[in-house]
């Protein structure tokens, strides 16, 4: 069955890598090929995602991203579609005993932070699967996400274009998208281990593009 697949960066990232940073330099197509158990002919791979801004606890974050996004270029077989990040500072309820009864949040108990919001990517993904549904004799549409918020495009493709819709969940708990698929699974997170990128990678003319040193297997808590 020819299947194309649709993955949410941000979902996956949140759901399976954060805090993992010996599983970030991830051969997306190997996940993607292991995923569907070779049930599926793979048309096409489509991995949305957005350049990340400056973060003041990670700094080296910009960095990294675009070496792995470079890497899975280099390798082929991923289309890469762009949405943004809006970083802005705010003023947000404290949560956190101490900042609570500290004297910085003052009477309203607000704390100044910087709050990063992802934007275009959920839109991009419904455009490109109502898009494909439409247009093309893709049989399957498999989204790697765990976000409720496909419910309603999967519906339309599941049950009035009449396609196969299966939901390949990054996070740790069941996501409601179970009622909205043909084919539900959670994704075993021993599966990271087995689709990873080789340490270098050609680049272009005399050019290799090397997995960062803080990825590299280690204990060390990584954001």
């Amino acid at each position: 069955m020819k299947a194309n697949i649709y993955i949410d960066g941000g979902n996956l990232y949140f759901g399976m890598l954060k805090g993992h940073p010996e599983s970030k330099w991830l051969d997306i197509s190997k996940f993607c090929e292991l995923l569907t158990d070779g049930e599926h002919e793979i048309n096409d791979i489509k991995y949305f995602t957005s350049i990340i801004k400056t973060h003041p606890h990670d700094p080296a974050a910009v960095e990294h991203q675009n070496v792995y996004l470079q890497a899975i270029s280099a390798r082929g077989g991923v289309k890469t579609i762009f949405g943004y990040y809006n970083k802005n500072k705010t003023w947000l309820p404290a949560i956190d005993p101490e900042c609570v009864n500290c004297k910085v949040t003052g009477e309203k108990k607000l704390v100044h932070a910087m709050k990063f919001e992802e934007k275009r990517t959920d839109v991009n993904i419904v455009t490109e699967m109502l898009r494909d549904a439409y247009t093309t004799d893709v049989q399957s549409f498999v989204l790697i996400s765990g976000d409720s918020d496909f419910a309603t495009p999967l519906d339309l493709i599941r049950q009035d274009l009449r396609r196969q819709v299966m939901v390949l969940n990054p996070k740790d708990r069941r996501s409601d998208l179970i009622h909205h698929a043909t084919i539900y699974k959670d994704i075993p997170r021993d599966i990271l281990a087995k689709c990873q990128l080789p340490d270098s990678i050609p680049y272009r003319k005399n050019q290799v593009i090397t997995k960062p040193a803080a990825w590299a297997k280690s204990t060390t808590p990584e954001c």
